[in-house]
């Protein structure tokens, strides 16, 4: 099972708090968890944690999204979290509020939900910081294999027991996938006494693919809330929102 939690943020003084606190935060998360699971998160590879900070100008709050891809980690986390009211952030406390919870059983749920309404056309909203790492290089631009590859690795990661492996499945999925639209623009997400260039916006991606595929291809996106995309989604990078598009009638 995965679970996210998103909560409100802010200071006595503002309520839009900067994406990159998000690393802060996750520095704090690490401070009140056991040192052994603490470790284990610090190791390299993928992570059964993703969280991204942003602000919702429509509340007027920031939103902190933390996502528990592992049963395990969120039965550690949760009572940390649970009633807490103040989060506090190298001397600058922050007032907290917990928004609403979601939890997703496994897999197989997602890919049952994405029988229901494939669309083929879906906005990626881009809300954190994203970037791929490529031949050793940071890529700042959603190629449609860099998207395809994220998510599945961290699809794989969450559900260990329904794993996406298939190469010919996967190929035949990106041969179906188009970038059709983008506006972005790059931004770079401070980390230790790095920079690391990524990219903050949204793309239209069209998938003209076969019904089963098209489910499994939505299946993904639907997960992407939780597992973020690109590198870094532990560190409060790639947290995104997916937008399905209904595509316009054609006129007689």
């Amino acid at each position: 099972m995965i679970e996210q939690l998103q909560f409100s943020l802010r200071t006595a003084e503002t309520p839009r708090l900067p994406s990159a606190w998000a690393y802060r935060i996750y520095g704090w998360l690490m401070a009140q968890l056991p040192a052994d699971t603490a470790a284990r998160l610090h190791e390299q590879g993928e992570h059964p944690l993703s969280q991204s900070l942003c602000f919702d100008a429509a509340a007027q709050t920031s939103v902190w999204t933390l996502n528990l891809l592992d049963e395990a980690l969120a039965a550690q986390v949760r009572p940390l979290l649970a009633g807490c009211t103040t989060l506090e952030l190298h001397g600058v406390p922050l007032q907290m509020e917990l928004l609403g919870s979601h939890s997703v059983e496994n897999g197989l749920q997602l890919l049952l939900a994405a029988r229901e309404n494939p669309a083929s056309r879906t906005r990626l909203w881009f809300r954190t910081p994203c970037a791929f790492k490529q031949a050793g290089r940071y890529a700042i631009y959603p190629q449609e294999f860099l998207l395809l590859q994220s998510l599945v690795l961290h699809w794989n990661t969450a559900f260990p027991d329904c794993q996406l492996s298939d190469p010919d499945a996967l190929d035949a999925i990106l041969r179906g996938l188009r970038i059709l639209d983008y506006s972005l623009h790059t931004v770079s997400y401070p980390i230790k006494n790095t920079c690391i260039p990524g990219f903050v916006g949204s793309a239209v991606v069209e998938a003209r693919l076969a019904l089963p595929l098209l489910e499994l291809w939505n299946a993904l996106l639907s997960f992407a809330p939780y597992g973020g995309i690109g590198i870094k989604t532990t560190l409060g990078m790639g947290g995104v929102s997916v937008e399905p598009l209904v595509l316009p009638q054609k006129s007689l």
